[in-house]
């Protein structure tokens, strides 16, 4: 990142995105073959995993039934049974019904929210704080986290609600939580202790691929208010206030992929604010209308970063 003219910090060529999990279980087993003759009539019942039922009474002398049941899915839950029933008669009156119910599967799966699945934040959260102090990129509380810095001295403890992040004497910090992939469907509500001395940003930050793009939705800064008027391209509204819309370029700088060229997009909010709710769709549409085109995104996060400055902020944050 450049604030003015000098370098602003981005993520490292390290990011990385979880893994999706594994399949289901293994197909159910069929069900068995139920049969009884009798002078009066012969009734015949399948039950297969599936719970489907066929059933058949005759009034012959001799009946006999035979049920080969279906196997469940793959998934573990139950499939539908194949049902096949054979009647013999030797008499010359007879009477046969035959009813099939529907078959009803119950299935519970525990879903888990990672960082490929950009769902949001967990209802609830009991893991322990997790401090990280050096470059690294991780999950806590179903959101993925990082914390990059180039030089001086910080740290960022991830909390149950959020994170916290300090740092001094710093030349450039970025502490963030969020969502990975992402996307424009994303909402970020947040409530922030936020106290920096100075040059520092507090907002909405990520990347996309195809095209490379750093973009930023900007709440409230320190010092210097970013990106410093460069590259004005219009202004949106959105979640009750008004945001100046700037593009601006970097030039052979740290990226999600190494070393490259790539456009910045920034809306940057008129008035300050720390807490509140970022509609980030509303951002992007705005972008899109000036021309400014994301590509395929890598995250959505809440981001503290800090530049030639030191602070500290305390920051509970949620996504949908």
């Amino acid at each position: 990142m450049v604030l003015g003219v000098v370098a602003i910090g981005c993520a490292g060529p390290d990011d990385s995105s979880g893994e999706t999990g594994a399949g289901g279980g293994s197909s159910g087993t069929g069900g068995a073959t139920v049969g009884s003759t009798g002078t009066t009539g012969t009734t015949s019942t399948t039950v297969g995993p599936g719970g489907s039922t066929t059933s058949g009474t005759t009034g012959s002398t001799s009946t006999s039934g035979s049920t080969t049941s279906g196997t469940g899915g793959s998934d573990g839950s139950g499939g539908g049974s194949s049902s096949t029933t054979s009647s013999s008669t030797t008499s010359s009156s007879t009477t046969s019904s035959s009813t099939t119910s529907s078959s009803t599967t119950s299935s519970t799966t525990a879903s888990s929210t990672t960082a490929t699945t950009g769902a949001g934040t967990p209802t609830r959260c009991t893991e322990a704080d997790l401090e990280v102090c050096s470059d690294r990129t991780g999950m806590h509380c179903g959101l993925t986290f990082e914390y990059w810095k180039d030089r001086g001295n910080g740290c960022l403890v991830n909390t149950a609600d959020g994170f916290r992040v300090d740092w001094n004497n710093i030349n450039n910090l970025l502490g963030r939580k969020g969502v990975r992939p992402g996307g424009k469907n994303n909402v970020v509500t947040y409530e922030a202790d936020y106290r920096p001395n100075g040059n520092s940003y507090l907002g909405v930050y990520g990347w996309t691929r195809n095209p490379l793009i750093e973009y930023y939705i900007i709440d409230s800064w320190g010092t210097w208010r970013p990106p410093g008027g460069e590259g004005f391209v219009g202004t949106v509204s959105s979640d009750g206030g008004t945001y100046d819309i700037y593009k601006t370029q970097r030039v052979n700088q740290p990226s999600i992929d190494g070393t490259a060229t790539f456009y910045q997009f920034w809306s940057v909010r008129q008035q300050k604010r720390t807490s509140g709710t970022i509609t980030v769709g509303n951002h992007f549409d705005a972008w899109g209308k000036q021309g400014l085109s994301l590509g395929t995104f890598y995250e959505v996060s809440l981001v503290v970063e800090g530049y030639q400055s030191s602070g500290n902020a305390d920051v509970k944050v949620s996504i949908e």
